[in-house]
């Protein structure tokens, strides 16, 4: 089970999950969460002592992180990567905050970073795959939807089964209402919340599956998303042999 860090919402270890291969992603070296500014400082230094994370990837717009900042893990030696990415064509400059579109309006969003933003969305992949970025934390705000949209490709890239990323997405279901409540005591947000629809309240499964099916029928597949938008091939092989724990032997499970 996942230690809870107090103010930390939406944090949890990927790991375990099973690839095509039969393998596994290894525990201890990938998380996620929700913005990390809310955590105590007694509390950063347990996450920090407890995880090893040496990087935290910031998903957050620049003014966000200047507005709402980075909390205590900034006085503490982890590499901070600010890589922020939106739907420009609906944020304004200098907001967080946008209608979601159309009829399925997670659906939209998700597939709007796509659209106004790959390059910066498939470059976590690479940026994970430096040497020594591992263990690493990926956040935004509110911990699943552009944090959602990163891991998930992330996932698929280093062949985790499809329905394991959509279950991994939707696990982080419970902590959505009360993150998306907090947002009305951040600078950034307040009670401009209220024009987000109940959708974003949730993390359905659903949604996550139709947004990998979409990647697949306008990309050609995460491979080959990354590879249009100069993720190489060789950091992919990199950060999957980091990841990804190989199928043991069948003569090592049954000796």
């Amino acid at each position: 089970m996942t230690a809870a860090y107090a103010g930390l919402l939406g944090f949890r270890e990927v790991g375990g999950l099973l690839t095509a291969s039969g393998g596994r992603v290894r525990p201890g070296l990938l998380y996620r969460s929700g913005t990390p500014q809310f955590l105590t400082p007694a509390d950063a230094r347990a996450l920090v002592a407890d995880t090893g994370i040496r990087t935290t990837v910031d998903l957050r717009l620049p003014h966000e992180v200047e507005r709402e900042g980075r909390g205590p893990l900034a006085d503490l030696p982890v590499r901070h990567v600010p890589h922020p990415f939106t739907i420009r064509s609906l944020v304004a400059e200098g907001s967080s905050v946008a209608p979601m579109p159309g009829d399925d309006p997670l659906l939209e969003t998700y597939l709007g970073y796509l659209r106004d933003d790959a390059a910066a969305v498939v470059g976590v992949i690479a940026e994970l795959a430096r040497p020594g970025a591992l263990p690493a934390l990926v956040h935004c705000t509110v911990g699943k939807d552009r944090t959602g949209v990163a891991v998930a490709l992330l996932l698929e890239a280093v062949g985790v089964l499809r329905e394991e990323v959509v279950a991994e997405y939707a696990a982080g279901e419970s902590d959505v209402a009360p993150a998306m409540e907090r947002l009305r005591s951040m600078a950034t947000y307040g009670d401009a919340v209220d024009v987000y629809p109940r959708a974003a309240w949730s993390a359905p499964p659903d949604v996550m599956r139709a947004f990998l099916a979409e990647v697949d029928a306008r990309h050609g597949g995460v491979a080959a998303l990354l590879t249009t938008h100069g993720v190489a091939p060789d950091a992919v092989s990199r950060l999957s042999a980091l990841l990804v724990e190989p199928a043991r032997p069948v003569e090592e499970e049954n000796p």
